[in-house]
């Protein structure tokens, strides 16, 4: 009799775990359809999501860093004071438009533009949750402005290239 009530309350905790997972952070759906989420929402499209998990992807060396680091320059522009991160699925961030010339492939392949993202809100809930959203509001340890932050994995749950995070001041 204990080993079936450990194997329904083991049941039990794996539905609850997968059911939670199954959704976005609460209140994410409602949040991104109103300001100041919308806006970033609108820049971070499926075809740009699309495109930045192919950039990542094929980064091997400078040139291919460079085409990353353009793209990511390119969206952080639409935005006004716009910020672009790019991370790995461990929170290695490859790109951070805030660093400037610190966006190097070197500087990259030695974890030296920025340090590791992995426990950032937004980009933990967005490699976490099966929607692959997540939605920040913090003052920036990089900029010391208060900053809206939405990310956005760059492939399937539990199977992704990394996370693109946009934010405006």
């Amino acid at each position: 009799m204990q080993k079936i009530s450990s194997l329904l309350a083991l049941a039990a905790l794996c539905f609850i775990s997968f059911n939670v997972m199954a959704a976005c952070a609460p209140q994410v759906q409602t949040k991104l359809a109103a300001a100041p989420y919308d806006t970033l929402n609108a820049v971070l499209t499926p075809a740009k999501i699309t495109s930045f998990k192919n950039k990542l992807s094929a980064v091997k060396d400078q040139p291919t860093y460079a085409a990353l680091l353009t793209e990511a320059n390119a969206t952080a522009a639409i935005v006004a004071s716009g910020r672009v991160v790019v991370t790995l699925p461990d929170g290695t961030v490859v790109v951070d438009t805030a660093k400037g010339a610190t966006n190097t492939f070197a500087n990259f392949e030695a974890k030296a533009i920025n340090e590791n993202h992995n426990t950032r809100v937004a980009i933990l809930d967005a490699q976490i949750y099966d929607c692959g959203v997540g939605l920040e509001t913090k003052t920036s340890s990089t900029t010391g402005v208060v900053e809206v932050y939405l990310a956005k994995r760059l492939g399937a749950y539990l199977n992704s290239a990394g996370t693109v995070r946009l934010s405006h001041k």
